[in-house]
């Protein structure tokens, strides 16, 4: 008996680190044929043992026309793509007054663009195909904000709106839309300046001694891969526009 994922042909973006490298590491374990996205070279030495499975690709979701040729590749070799999770995301550490507008301007083009034009590229297919599963990461920063993250914050409300458009729309080719909007999850991200802000005394005292996050720590990569794996399989299919938040209860105390 296969995995959950088994036959199914999933392009995840940011997959070289962090929470994309941990939806593509749950994929293969589901038997998804994966096709990971990422601008770090780092990419390629991943999951080395499952190449049969895996394919790199090194692009920068910016890059529309290197994009638009690796979907087409896809498409062409497999016939189809049945999953797309749009995980990458980019974050400047700026308050209002000091963030720049082209710094404004390159949050929405990696966290939002990228997310609408792979969804234009994919979605044809599986319109074709008469199935399809979109997951698009979102974040808690899009309900409960903190200081410092406008444009990021913007970007992803803007992704929650996106998510329920493009699930209307698409809902009569059985193509189901959702999002994932993680709270404070131990990846990469988190490290800001060198420090890692869930180890901080803040960060410790606020939301954990006090839970603020009520389970009292913050998530790990695998548990938004636990959701995207849900979100991606034949199981949901009675779930689409919906923002899945994923944040160990911390949207509940704000």
């Amino acid at each position: 008996m296969g995995g959950r994922l088994a036959n199914k042909v999933a392009v995840v973006t940011g997959a070289g680190q962090g929470i994309g490298l941990a939806i593509s590491e749950r994929f293969l374990t589901e038997d998804a044929t994966v096709i990971g996205i990422d601008k770090n070279e780092s990419i390629l030495n991943v999951f080395g043992s499952a190449r049969d499975k895996f394919f790199p690709h090194v692009i920068d979701v910016e890059d529309h026309q290197k994009l638009t040729s690796c979907v087409e590749t896809v498409i062409a070799t497999f016939g189809s793509i049945q999953a797309l999770v749009n995980n990458a995301g980019f974050s400047y550490y700026e308050d209002v007054l000091s963030t720049t507008l082209d710094q404004w301007r390159h949050t929405q083009r990696v966290n939002v663009e990228s997310q609408f034009l792979l969804c234009k590229m994919i979605a044809p297919a599986m319109v074709t195909a008469g199935y399809g599963r979109i997951v698009n990461i979102s974040s808690t920063q899009a309900i409960a904000v903190e200081p410092q993250v406008s444009a990021y914050a913007a970007s992803k409300a803007a992704i929650n709106g996106f998510t329920r458009s493009l699930a209307v729309e698409l809902a009569p080719h059985n193509i189901v839309v959702n999002a994932i909007a993680p709270g404070c999850i131990h990846t990469p991200m988190c490290v800001i300046d060198g420090v890692d802000q869930t180890e901080s005394d803040t960060f410790q005292e606020w939301y954990v001694k006090q839970r603020k996050i009520p389970l009292g720590r913050p998530g790990d990569a695998e548990e938004i891969a636990s959701a995207a794996v849900f979100l991606a399989s034949e199981e949901c299919s009675y779930i689409t526009g919906h923002v899945l938040v994923v944040d160990g209860g911390l949207t509940i105390t704000f």
